[in-house]
């Protein structure tokens, strides 16, 4: 005849294993972000980046609006369930804004100082940018 044990029902058991099974690579069910990919872009707008996280589209249709630091992106398209791809907007030279991204149906998720925009280079690069002779360099 068998015995029923009853570690399997006691509470410590059951935390430990539900604890287990989110090592083991169990699926996250809530909508989050988790970073932005690259997380800086040219001040005059026209950088694209890759906002990362979870359960973007595996709830349904969502539409997302997304502001860098109060100026809102242009939503391309969702990449997948875990990337949505934004053009990001102009700004200001050097400035950390916090990103927003707003899912409806979902609410709002920040990035606190997840965007930097940077100035562009005006200068195309050169043969001389290749060199790693410092004297050529100081003769320019």
């Amino acid at each position: 005849m068998f015995r029923r044990s009853s570690i399997f029902c006691h509470p410590a058991t059951l935390v430990l294993l539900s604890v287990l099974t989110a090592a083991c690579g169990a699926e996250n069910t809530k909508l989050m972000v988790t970073g932005i990919d690259p997380d800086h872009g040219d001040a005059d707008r026209g950088s694209y980046v890759r906002i990362r996280g979870n359960r973007f589209t595996a709830d349904g249709p969502r539409s997302a609006k997304v502001y860098f630091g109060g100026r809102e992106g242009q939503v391309s398209r969702f990449e997948s369930d875990s990337v949505l791809i934004v053009e990001a907007p102009g700004g200001k030279p050097n400035e950390v804004v916090d990103v927003l991204i707003v899912f409806d149906p979902g609410g709002q998720l920040k990035i606190p100082g997840g965007f930097r925009f940077v100035e562009r280079n005006q200068e195309a690069p050169s043969v001389d940018d290749l060199s790693t002779n410092k004297n050529a360099k100081a003769k320019k």
